[in-house]
Parts: C-alpha cells; sequence; structure tokens
C-alpha cells in the first residue's frame, strides 16, 4: 500500500483487509483491536494517539503486509 493510502485507512479497514496486522498491532501495544474507535481512527489517528513516528508505523505495516504476502505466495 502507498503511503497515503495507509495514512488514511481506518483501523477496521487496514484489519479486515489484512489480519495477520492484529499481530504486529498486539505486540507493538496498540489496543485497537476491538476498541469501537477502530471503526472511524486512521494510521494517522494512531500514530497520534500513541507517540509513534507516523512515517515508521506505516513503514512496520507495509512490512508485515508484505511479508505475509510473500509466504502466502511461497506455500502455492
Amino acid at each position: 500500500m502507498n503511503s497515503p493510502e495507509l495514512q488514511n485507512i481506518t483501523i477496521k479497514e487496514l484489519i479486515d483487509q489484512h489480519p495477520t496486522l492484529i499481530k504486529l498491532f498486539m505486540n507493538m501495544g496498540l489496543l485497537c483491536i476491538g476498541c469501537p474507535a477502530e471503526t472511524f481512527h486512521t494510521v494517522t489517528d494512531i500514530a497520534g494517539e500513541y507517540g509513534l513516528n507516523l512515517n515508521h508505523l506505516v513503514d512496520q505495516i507495509n512490512r508485515a503486509i508484505q511479508n505475509t504476502t510473500i509466504s502466502t505466495n511461497s506455500r502455492t
């Protein structure tokens, strides 16, 4: 996902598209999973809420998505 697109996606949309990100969020101590605000909070909102560097968060999410895609494709 490109950076602007990822910055503006809601956490719910992101998790619905990439459920493996639940583990990343939990490992980072982000309490987004199951929170009612996940339906309207974006990645940008979460970075601000937790005092995280937005670009670093976006990079981590993209890496996790890529790793999942690579491992899924290597099984086929």
